[in-house]
């Protein structure tokens, strides 16, 4: 992760979303690849990925390690008359179960190739039978861009990354994309993406 909950607190800081209330398009146009049931939306920040799918009727969890973020979270959920169970965690450390979950969405979620194996070792181990993994991240193509995501290359993803993370299981998607981003003041440009769809056999 770039930084600790302490930066992330201070960005969450302001009555601003500073990514927006609008849900991830990525999200958008794959979510109903998830079976209705159980979601969790790992490192969701300020909650607009995790109301998105609270209002599909969709049970949601977002885990987020900034307090800050969980607030603003809450707050977005009774903008929208809906319930989302928060939970403030350090997603390394924290133990998600077994076969709970029929998805789990990371989304612009950055940690490094090692410890991506770790997660999604454990993302997988948490999703139930034909539950389905979604995500996006920063490629390291992003890393001369300016439109967000870590300046560590060794945060940023590639391809290899996912596959060599997810030796089993159905990948469904997995591609480099240039997209557009108006994602609030923090996400916006020219990116360069990494996009995965997996799912639990």
């Amino acid at each position: 992760m770039q930084f600790g909950p302490d930066k992330w607190n201070e960005r969450y800081s302001s009555k601003e979303y500073v990514y927006g209330k609008e849900p991830n398009q990525f999200l958008i146009q794959n979510y109903a690849k998830i079976p209705k049931g159980t979601v969790l939306c790992v490192a969701d920040g300020e909650g607009r990925n995790s109301v998105f799918l609270a209002k599909q009727g969709y049970t949601v969890t977002a885990i987020d390690f900034s307090q800050q973020a969980i607030e603003k979270t809450k707050q977005l959920a009774n903008e929208h008359g809906v319930t989302v169970n928060t939970v403030c965690a350090d997603l390394l450390d924290h133990d998600f179960g077994v076969n709970k979950f029929s998805g789990i969405i990371s989304i612009y979620a950055h940690f490094s190739s090692q410890n991506i194996i770790h997660l999604h070792a454990k993302y997988y181990a948490a999703l139930q039978t034909d539950g389905v993994f979604l995500m996006e991240a920063f490629a390291k193509e992003q890393l001369p861009l300016d439109s967000g995501g870590p300046k560590n290359i060794d945060l940023l993803y590639s391809i290899d990354n996912i596959e060599k993370s997810f030796p089993a299981g159905e990948i469904q998607l997995l591609k480099k994309d240039v997209v557009y981003l108006h994602e609030g003041d923090l996400h916006d440009g020219k990116a360069v993406v990494v996009r995965a769809v997996v799912r639990k056999s």
